[in-house]
Formats: structure tokens, C-alpha cells, sequence
């Protein structure tokens, strides 16, 4: 495996900026005293970092590499400009970009991407170029990108997209002037009037100069096919993008059950391992007590052959007296052991009333992620007929 010498960074101590193109690397490091890394055209797919400090990197060119996640890359809170195209995302939440604060620029295009999510809880208001450009979106629900509401260019184009809600864009992105969505399966009544609408919102730049051969016909310069039932295709989209929601949701609560339930699993074993060495010292002292009698019993027997012979003040009484106050008190302890015993029963029976729930639940999700491929069936079934021209 090719990785950057470390020698570079121990003999250069104070460098800012690196650039290494074409050098088979698979893994490499980023030092916190670096700003600007260029490690384009390799094989990457592992990023490092010092974790005694926060990185002071503000622009990071990663493209060309063959990254598949890019979960630690919330940890680089400087950066600016963030490049990751042509890698190998195929997916991506983009609540991974939450805490980077200062991003500007942000390049998601060609990473054979066919889902984009956002479970983001806060704007992100920095973000102002976003590029998911030539990937395999054929669906994408315009609210995802709602938290980035300073966007200026948003680039579409060479996707396998056919239908999109439009209508809220501007109140979405109010400074959004540069939509390139030529290159897709659009419906071209839907197309013609998502133009309608960019022009009226002053949205002058979303598509390619140059004359394209269409296979059906253009709407202002940009393919579209015909012989679609639009009407089906937006009723599905919104039946996508409400089951993909639900299916979140009851995923959530599913996950949350379980690690409630893990808790009182948890609890259920402490509290068990207690009992099982309550009842173990109980044992172990009723032996003692009863090697005890019997000791005494011997005693009393080889004096006058009864206890009643021995007085009440003598040592050998005494001894009685004291076990039977211990005796006493281990019934009490007992009685308490059998109170604590019958509430851990109680807790087994809820626990086994949870993972009922538990599975209740499991099933509706497994019926959702049946509806939703039923679903998608629908929706590239629809797809696929958008060549055959209408009557």
C-alpha cells in the first residue's frame, strides 16, 4: 500500500500547501498545520488527521480517488472548498457537512450516486456552490437541500431525473441565479414549466449553449421525452418522498426502542447477577448457622443429654440466643430477597412485552421497505415507457 513518506511533513515542518498528483497513494495524512492539500488522481480511500487539535485546512481537492465513505471528514471544521468528485459515494447524508461551518464550496459530481439525504438540524449558511452533477439521481426531493439556503449555483445536469417540485424554490434559495439541469429524463411538461418558472425568478443559466440531438424533442434547449402520464409520475414522487420519510421515522423509533431496551437489558442482568449473589451469601450463612447448631447440639448432648438441663445464664445459652436472633434476622433478609425477586420477575415480564413491540414494529418497517420497492417498481415501470410516443 503507497502512502505519503512521513519524513515530508518532519523535514518540512512549516508547510502550507502540498500537492501530490498521480502517485498511486491509498491512504494519506493531514497535518493541522496545513491549509490547502491536493492529492487528486490517486487511489485514496482512507483519510487521516492529528486528533490532538482541530485541522486548519481550508481547502481540500480529493478528487479522482477511490473513497466509498468520508465519515471523519466533520472533524475538518476549517474548510472552504471541498472537493470529492469521481470517487466512489454512492450515497450520502449531508448532515456530514453540519459542523463545517465556513464551507463555501462543495463538489459531490460523478460518484455513481443514486440517493442523497439530509438529517441536518441546522443551516448551513456558508455553502453557496453545490455540484451533484453526472451521477445516477433519478429522484431527488428539492426540501433535502433546505438547509443550505445561501446556495448561488446548484448543478443537476447529467442525472437520470424526470420530474421535480419546483415551486418553492426561490423561497428555498432566494440568491440561487445558476440551476444546470440540462442532461436528464425530464417530462417535458414538467420541464417546460420549471423553465417558466426559472425565468420568472430570474434564474438565466441552466443549461448548454451548444446545439443538442434530442431523441423526442427540447424544450429552450434541454431534451425531454414525451408519452409519460405526468399526473402518475408526480402522484408516485410524493408517495416516494412519503414513505421514504416514514420508513426514517419508524427506522428512528425502532432504533430508539432497541437501545432503551438494551438499557433495561442491561439493568434486568445487573439486577440478576445482584440477586444470584444475594441468595448464594444466604445459603452459604444458613450452612454456617447449621454447622453451628449441630455444633452446639453435640455440646448439649454430651453434658446432660438436653438443653434444658444447661442454665439460662451459661455461655453455651447464650450461643442460642444470639443464633436465634440471626436466624431471625436471614428470614427477614430472605423475605426481602423474595419481595426483590418477584419485582426482577415483574421487569422479565415487561421486558418480554417490549421485545413484542419491538417486533411489531420490525415488521411494519419490513412491510414500508415493501411498499417502497413495490413502489420504486412503479416508478422506473413509469420510466421506462417515456419513449413510446402518445397517440
Amino acid at each position: 500500500m503507497f502512502v505519503l513518506p512521513s519524513r515530508i511533513y518532519s523535514t518540512f515542518p512549516q508547510i502550507l500547501e502540498l500537492r501530490v498528483w498521480w502517485q498511486s497513494l491509498h491512504s494519506i495524512h493531514i497535518p493541522s498545520n496545513l491549509l490547502h492539500l491536493d492529492a487528486e488522481r490517486n487511489r485514496i480511500n482512507t483519510i487521516s488527521y492529528d486528533t490532538s487539535t482541530v485541522p486548519m485546512l481550508k481547502k481540500l481537492e480529493l478528487g479522482h480517488n477511490r473513497l466509498k465513505s468520508i465519515e471523519n471528514i466533520s472533524y475538518f471544521e476549517n474548510l472552504e472548498f471541498l472537493d470529492l468528485s469521481h470517487n466512489d459515494i454512492r450515497s450520502i447524508d449531508l448532515v456530514l457537512f453540519q459542523r463545517l461551518k465556513h464551507l463555501r464550496v462543495l463538489d459531490l459530481a460523478a460518484n455513481n450516486m443514486a440517493i442523497v439525504k439530509n438529517s441536518m438540524e441546522h443551516k448551513l449558511e456558508s455553502l453557496a456552490v453545490l455540484h451533484l452533477n453526472d451521477n445516477r439521481l433519478s429522484y431527488l426531493d428539492i426540501n433535502v437541500l433546505r438547509q443550505f439556503p445561501n446556495i448561488e449555483k446548484l448543478d443537476l445536469f447529467n442525472n437520470q431525473l424526470m420530474y421535480m417540485e419546483f415551486e418553492n424554490m426561490r423561497s428555498m434559495f432566494p440568491k440561487l441565479s445558476i440551476a444546470n439541469i440540462y442532461g436528464n429524463d425530464w417530462n417535458c411538461e414538467n420541464l417546460a414549466e420549471m423553465i417558466i418558472y426559472f425565468k420568472k425568478i430570474n434564474i438565466l443559466e441552466y443549461k448548454l449553449y451548444s446545439v443538442l440531438k434530442c431523441r423526442e424533442r427540447a424544450v429552450d434547449g434541454i431534451c425531454c421525452s414525451e408519452g409519460k402520464a405526468l399526473t402518475i409520475l408526480k402522484k408516485s414522487n410524493q408517495y416516494f418522498s412519503n414513505y421514504v420519510n416514514e420508513l426514517n421515522l419508524h427506522s428512528q423509533h425502532i432504533m430508539q426502542e432497541m437501545k432503551q431496551s438494551k438499557q433495561e437489558i442491561r439493568k434486568l442482568i445487573e439486577h440478576e447477577n445482584m440477586t444470584q449473589a444475594s441468595l448464594k451469601a444466604f445459603s452459604d450463612d444458613m450452612s454456617a448457622i447449621r454447622n453451628r447448631i449441630e455444633s452446639i447440639a453435640a455440646i448439649t448432648d454430651a453434658n446432660n443429654g438436653s438443653s434444658t438441663a444447661i442454665p439460662r445464664q451459661t455461655k453455651k445459652h447464650e450461643k442460642v440466643d444470639k443464633l436465634v436472633q440471626e436466624i431471625l434476622k436471614i428470614k427477614q433478609d430472605h423475605q426481602s430477597l423474595a419481595r426483590e425477586n418477584q419485582v426482577f420477575k415483574q421487569q422479565i415480564e415487561g421486558y418480554e412485552e417490549m421485545k413484542s413491540i419491538i417486533q411489531e414494529l420490525k415488521q411494519e418497517n419490513n412491510n414500508l421497505r415493501t411498499k417502497l420497492a413495490k413502489l420504486l417498481d412503479d416508478f422506473h415501470e413509469i420510466k421506462s415507457v417515456k419513449s413510446v410516443p402518445t397517440a
